[in-house]
């Protein structure tokens, strides 16, 4: 059933006396059926853009599991690197403690500071 402007203005009169309480049955049953053929109108007008807009939907669903997997491996490598930071800053820390042990002693068996040669 094609929507035209008498279909419209048929609708528009049966809107009217529903609004004023004076549709018949008849009318009501008349409404019914108009208000469905609009609903059935635009469910085909709309189908071809709801089923675009899912599929589009589908996909970045998907993106976006894709960006939280990749968040939690770049969080992971954010945790190692953090790791192996520490552990760097800790040997560091230990080789300076070797080394001033290691000048201390020589100043102590030879008398003077230890020169290093940068």
């Amino acid at each position: 059933m094609a929507w035209d402007e008498e279909k419209q203005a048929r609708l528009d009169t049966l809107r009217t006396a529903e609004l004023t309480g004076t549709l018949d049955e008849v009318g009501k049953a008349e409404l019914s059926v108009l208000i469905e053929s609009i609903e059935v109108e635009e469910r085909k007008r709309l189908a071809p853009t709801l089923a675009r807009m899912q599929a589009e939907q589908s996909t970045l669903r998907q993106q976006i599991q894709a960006s939280e997997a990749e968040n939690e491996q770049l969080a992971a490598l954010a945790v190692q690197m953090e790791q192996l930071l520490a552990d760097g800053q800790r040997t560091l820390r230990d080789l300076q403690r070797r080394h001033q042990a290691i000048q201390a002693e020589y100043q102590r068996v030879t008398g003077t500071p230890l020169s290093v040669a940068t």
